[in-house]
Parts: C-alpha cells; structure tokens; sequence
C-alpha cells in the first residue's frame, strides 16, 4: 500500500468553501494531478456513487467507481468500488479555526499487483506523496487566489 498525505491552513475562507470547492470536479480537477473527471452515477444517504477518470502517472488513462460519503462541511470520505487497483481510500478533513480553515487530505492505495506489488509501491512511493501533497497546496493557492466551488450544485 502506498500512502500520500498533504495539509494546508487557508486564510480567509470557511469550511464550507473549502468543502465546496473540493466537490466541484471543474475546481477540483485544476488541483488534482491525477484525476481529470469525476461523474456523479447515482445519489446516497449520504453522498454519491461517483466514476472517476484520471491519468496514472501523469500519462497512464484509466477510471474506477467510488462510492464518495461526507458530513457537510468537515469532512469527505471516499472508497474504491470497482477498479483495475484492488482498493483506494481517500480522505478529507476540514477544520474551520480563526481566520480560515485547515485542509487535511490523505489517500491510500493498494495495487495488488502480487509478488512484484512491494516493488511497484516503493517505486512509487514519493511520486504518490509528493503527488498529494501539492494537490492540497494547490487547493490552498487556488483558492487562496479567489477561487470557490459550487459544491454539491456542481454534480
């Protein structure tokens, strides 16, 4: 399993922008070095069935289904339904504090890939860290930048 993490306080906004914005695939996908679509299949109690489409590696296309839960605005959380990989968990914390809000946002995944798995992980092991990590920095410039979401609206 690999493993990326990223975290960012942004001045100035609510969680609920925050929550906002990362809902809304148009702004999501400006931050996102990996996924390049995601589409709402069908609503939950509480949240949705969702494809994804993305790019591994920056080059490699592909798309899963996820199945996307949240508690507006702290937190969205996002698990593998059906894919090429054998599970994906995604996470997002949203912390409103004085004077803006703090973004926590993890994402674990398990390729499977048996024997050769614990190779593939450690090859790509920081390139998924690093991966993260300036996705959640780009949230925090964009929207420290002025940019908001739509939300659920935009699904």
């Amino acid at each position: 399993m690999i493993r990326g993490e990223g975290n960012e306080f942004i001045a100035g906004v609510s969680a609920q922008q925050v929550f906002d914005f990362v809902l809304d695939p148009a702004q999501y996908t400006k931050a996102d070095t990996k996924i390049t679509g995601v589409t709402r299949i069908a609503e939950t109690r509480d949240g949705m069935i969702a494809r994804e489409d993305g790019l591994f590696l920056g080059f490699a296309p592909g798309s899963v289904i996820t199945h996307y839960r949240w508690q507006a605005p702290h937190s969205i959380d996002v698990v593998l339904v059906r894919g090429a990989i054998k599970g994906m968990h995604a996470w997002f914390e949203i912390r409103e504090e004085a004077g803006g809000t703090h973004l926590r946002h993890v994402e674990e995944v398990e390729f499977g890939w048996g024997p050769i798995g614990w190779i593939h992980d450690l090859a790509l092991q920081r390139w998924w860290q690093a991966s993260v990590a300036k996705e959640v920095s780009e949230i925090a410039r964009l929207m420290r930048e002025g940019e908001r979401g739509k939300g659920l609206a935009a699904l």
